[in-house]
């Protein structure tokens, strides 16, 4: 199946998952070099580099909608199927992503409870992960519900 003759949703969910997951093996290159995500924000090169790794998912994703968008008298481009596909891995995305949240910040604090706090470098690597973890979720989710109900181009 070619580019052309797969559905906008399909398509936007590769997209989002090649694209997320490029920003995401940056951003945890960056994270856990250099003394690891404690460290992140003593060291502003690594803070910029994984900063710069998730601008280019932001910006990345951005250009995937707008190459995938509906053109102006173009055929419709999704349908109520879509619809339920993309709500049904949005509930999914969110159950993952406060999972993960939840037993990363825990982890954390059982970890460093000794010392009293957490180095802030870690609520970097929770905030710009989080957001990664969520987008690359979504998308696979979504590939693996399309494929699951049939597909359909």
């Amino acid at each position: 199946m070619g580019l052309g003759e797969m559905s906008q949703t399909r398509l936007r969910a590769w997209l989002a998952c090649m694209i997320w997951t490029l920003a995401g093996v940056g951003f945890m290159l960056t994270s856990f070099s250099g003394g690891g995500p404690s460290e992140l924000d003593t060291d502003s090169m690594r803070h910029v580099t994984g900063a710069a790794a998730l601008g280019f998912g932001f910006v990345g994703y951005w250009l995937a909608l707008w190459f995938t968008r509906q053109r102006k008298g173009g055929p419709p481009v999704s349908d109520e199927r879509d619809l339920q596909i993309v709500a049904r891995a949005n509930q999914a995305t969110l159950v993952v992503v406060l999972v993960g949240i939840f037993v990363l910040t825990i982890g954390l604090w059982t970890v460093y409870e000794p010392e009293g706090q957490v180095p802030v470098g870690w609520m970097w690597f929770l905030a710009y992960g989080s957001a990664i973890l969520a987008y690359v979720t979504s998308s696979v989710t979504i590939l693996i519900l399309d494929w699951r109900m049939g597909g359909h181009g």
